[in-house]
């Protein structure tokens, strides 16, 4: 999500500040491509929320910029906000980026959107992945890429532990996610990490509370309107339950059990790779910092079970979709920025530089048919065999308002610090949902 939850959120990317800005209501050429106009580079700014890619992107950028002198970006930082508030802050001081990242926001954002149809890249999309993007029948963001999360697992850790080469179509219950727990305990290591920030638990775990309700799409979003207008008792819901039975599982075995919000996101991927722990709550968009600290290790994704009945939906899939799209302003930028835009997202997916950039250096799963350069890493090869498999759930997290997650991940946290027990965790969700339209 890394997204944009700040995935998408709450986090600050240290990269070029900000020094250019939108189009501010300048006049400007329009039907002149980028840069055409006035001789001058045109200058367009992007605002990322994945602090995972955040030093490969400056370095695309920077390349990008070298290669051509029709538009120069600059990156905007999210400067400690996350990313719908950011959004909404440089748009009221008429500063909006030029391109967005954007999830969750794209609903609450389409008005401010430009329609991207008539992009080449829209007929290589893969099948679905435009869905969440489109409206009155407008493509108004390019798919960024395929994310999934579920347990990260270091294999070399858990070939030890059992004894044998790990298999994680091994693990379907929670009775079996708590013996591999225990076989990992015994042998030393702590079993996993849980790193407690609000999007992590908000919007990635919560969401499987959501998607595992049912295994028919129309029936899981009707949960989510029964939710809206209370007529869901969580602490009588199956799901509710298992799912918090895993959660507790997930407290009791973590490595920071006795200061779990203590525990922070640059440390995970080091106790990953180290061998300090055998699994992690997060998703493949963690792989560039598992592979800077572990470039040979072997890692995969193991489901997260929350039933004992091995045969009930989500015990075997992992959840996997697009979850971050790129979007360009069509309110303050002028329509060379607009143009310029346009060129810097099909470089980066059409272009060798740029995709070598999404596949190697973002450690990115591509959403276009066309790419030449496909991931070769492990948890790469991991999320698309569940992908071949159809294993997969559905992101009901970008459905999620924009304070969903901060709400529900507090409520979790509480958990983790033993301020709220299970009904109180229940009660909280349910007291947050009841309040939206």
């Amino acid at each position: 999500m890394k997204k944009w939850m700040s995935l998408s959120i709450a986090m600050a990317l240290l990269v070029t500040v900000l020094s250019a800005c939108g189009g501010n209501g300048k006049e400007s050429n329009a039907g002149q491509g980028a840069g055409e106009a006035s001789g001058k580079p045109v200058d367009i700014t992007v605002l990322v929320g994945k602090e995972e890619i955040a030093k490969p992107f400056e370095a695309m950028v920077k390349e990008y910029n070298e290669s051509q002198d029709k538009a120069k970006l600059t990156i905007i930082p999210l400067s400690g906000a996350n990313g719908y508030e950011r959004m909404t802050t440089l748009y009221a001081s008429n500063n909006a980026p030029t391109v967005i990242s954007i999830g969750q926001e794209l609903p609450l954002m389409k008005d401010k959107l430009l329609d991207l149809s008539d992009q080449e890249w829209v007929q290589n999309a893969s099948a679905g992945t435009l869905d969440y993007a489109t409206y009155d029948g407008k493509v108004l963001g390019m798919p960024m890429s395929v994310e999934a999360f579920g347990f990260i697992y270091n294999k070399a850790v858990l070939d030890k532990a059992t004894g044998g080469s790990f298999d994680p179509a091994t693990v379907k219950t929670v009775d079996d996610l708590k013996a591999l727990f225990e076989k990992v305990k015994a042998s030393g290591v702590a079993p996993i990490t849980v790193t407690p920030i609000d999007w992590s638990l908000g919007a990635h775990f919560a969401n499987i509370l959501f998607t595992d309700q049912s295994s028919d799409r129309d029936a899981r979003h009707k949960f989510m309107e029964d939710m809206k207008s209370g007529s869901v008792d969580l602490a009588n819901n199956a799901v509710f339950n298992g799912w918090m039975d895993t959660f507790e599982l997930m407290k009791e075995y973590n490595t920071a059990k006795d200061a779990p919000l203590a525990a922070q996101y640059d440390e995970a991927p080091l106790l990953l790779a180290d061998g300090g722990a055998a699994m992690w709550f997060m998703g493949n968009w963690a792989y560039p910092q598992i592979k800077e600290a572990d470039p040979d290790g072997e890692y995969g994704f193991l489901p997260v079970p929350i039933s004992n009945n091995a045969d009930d939906y989500g015990n075997s899939q992992i959840s996997a979709s697009v979850s971050l799209y790129w979007a360009i302003d069509k309110e303050q930028s002028t329509p060379e920025q607009q143009a310029a835009a346009k060129d810097f997202l099909n470089w980066m997916i059409g272009s060798e530089k740029g995709q070598d950039y999404y596949v190697n250096q973002f450690s990115a799963i591509p959403a276009f048919s066309n790419f030449k350069i496909q991931p070769e890493d492990s948890l790469s090869q991991s999320v698309l065999n569940y992908m071949d498999k159809q294993q997969t759930l559905e992101w009901m997290n970008l459905y999620f308002p924009p304070d969903g997650y901060p709400t529900m991940g507090a409520a979790l946290q509480k958990y983790l610090t033993g301020a709220l027990d299970r009904a109180g965790v229940a009660k909280e969700i349910e007291d947050y949902w009841k309040k939206q339209k």
